[in-house]
């Protein structure tokens, strides 16, 4: 049984990282495909782990704003339905805001969707709220085609940021201005294969920031020693896998700079190229084992989720495990501190922008992840930094408050969001480049001025 959850769950930590569908959506269709298989704790025992207390009066109707909204979100049933859940919820308090969950479901491909959305953007007929989930952030805020979201914030007298993970919002900022709302977050962390680590006597702990340089050159040590020498790099820390996290400090949008071309950036090639590379794309046991290896491998990539049993139970097993250490932040060798984050965004031709950020906030502020019977849907960390310390205890527990505590400070720290969450379709691009030069039909500099030359391009489009 407990082989086959751990299985089942490195399953979805590789959906949450890549693929096409919704990761939402996969989520869901994967945990409830097992759900059977899993012993979940009520709501009432929920109720009861974080602390017994009462539940809060719900605050009085807001009848005051009125306003119809759309709400724009890439097509999956799953997605849809969280949508819906949430503006049930939300229209409990505001009564008079009705909003309109329009999909994509006319378009089958997400470049597709984003070139639907840029057109129906620039021409003002998006909706009022956009899932930015797919869509490039970045670029959107620098176009104008979103509203300024800090404006709305210091004219609203019950927003309180400092509730929040600041770091996480300001993460998202572009040009110092908020554009994206972060709802939910997941640190990017890295574990690897105990026993190489100690016999290269690498520090490790929980949330300990480690560059991606440091990994591969961890790797590439552990390879010349003879017991790993065949030792290869596992699931989703394949090559492309590090050039998410590394290319996510290397490229700014803001400032419409790249730097691909360096000797830094031709050192990271030649080494991302001499590792072994697993040729099994199922993570398999690869994440969290219970047999006491990493299936042969010596790292594997996995975001770091806090509102999720299953995770919570394999994470805490892992904890004391011989042979997988202790779950580290991956950080970028410009020392950024990486994570991905879902967010909201009004746009800028909506009509009642306040309405608009009142579901933003809302959302913001849920506590529907404290609720097992919700979890399945919402495994990320709740910005709210107080639902998300509440969340731990729901499902790591409130005995791990050692844990808790080292996760908390791991999530404040985080200020680089990942690059497939601001341009996929450019990662898509610059991931084609380096493939060429993984299959040796480029040298290391033709790969890097070649990769230089499309990030320009694109930057300046």
């Amino acid at each position: 049984m407990k082989r086959l959850l751990s299985l089942t769950l490195c399953i979805l930590l590789l959906l949450c990282v890549a693929g096409c569908q919704s990761e939402q959506d996969k989520v869901y269709d994967a945990l409830t495909a097992s759900g059977s298989k899993v012993s979940e704790p009520s709501s009432q025992e929920a109720a009861a782990t974080s602390g017994g207390a009462e539940p809060e009066e719900k605050p009085q109707p807001d009848t005051k704003l009125e306003a119809d909204l759309v709400l724009c979100t890439y097509t999956s049933d799953a997605t849809v339905e969280i949508w819906q859940d949430y503006i049930r919820e939300f229209n409990e308090t505001y009564p008079n805001i009705h909003i309109e969950v329009k999909d994509s479901e006319a378009v089958s491909d997400v470049s597709g969707y984003i070139t639907r959305t840029t057109v129906e953007l620039m021409s003002g007929e998006a909706g009022d709220i956009l899932d930015m989930e797919w869509l490039p952030a970045q670029r959107y805020s620098m176009s104008g085609v979103l509203a300024e979201l800090d404006s709305l914030m210091e004219a609203d007298p019950d927003f309180a940021g400092d509730k929040y993970y600041t770091n996480v919002l300001d993460g998202m900022r572009c040009g110092g201005k908020l554009y994206a709302m972060p709802y939910e977050f997941a640190p990017v962390g890295i574990r690897l294969d105990k026993k190489a680590a100690d016999a290269l006597e690498a520090e490790y702990r929980t949330g300990k920031p480690i560059k991606v340089s440091e990994v591969l050159a961890l790797a590439a040590r552990a390879n010349e020693m003879p017991e790993y020498a065949e030792l290869p790099v596992l699931g989703y820390c394949l090559w492309d896998g590090f050039n998410f996290a590394e290319l996510s400090s290397r490229i700014n949008e803001n400032e419409k700079t790249a730097d691909l071309d360096s000797d830094s950036f031709i050192q990271y090639l030649t080494a991302l190229k001499a590792l072994l590379y697993s040729e099994n794309a199922q993570i398999g046991a690869a994440l969290m084992p219970d047999d006491g290896n990493l299936s042969g491998g010596f790292c594997s990539i996995v975001n770091l989720w806090t509102a999720n049993q299953m995770f919570a139970g394999n994470y805490l097993d892992m904890l004391d495990s011989p042979s997988v250490t202790p779950m580290m932040a991956l950080e970028t060798d410009e020392g950024g501190r990486l994570y991905t984050a879902k967010s909201l965004a009004v746009t800028s031709s909506c009509k009642n922008k306040e309405a608009a950020f009142a579901f933003l906030k809302f959302v913001l502020d849920s506590e529907r992840k404290l609720d097992p019977d919700n979890y399945l849907r919402t495994a990320f960390a709740p910005v709210n930094r107080d639902v998300n310390k509440r969340a731990m205890e729901v499902y790591y527990g409130k005995d791990q408050g050692e844990e808790i505590q080292a996760i908390d400070k791991w999530c404040g720290e985080v200020d680089t969001v990942v690059f497939y969450d601001r341009s996929r379709e450019l990662l898509e691009k610059l991931n084609e480049i380096c493939s060429q030069y993984m299959r040796d039909l480029l040298t290391a500099e033709e790969c890097a001025q070649q990769m230089q030359d499309m990030a320009f391009i694109y930057l300046r489009e």
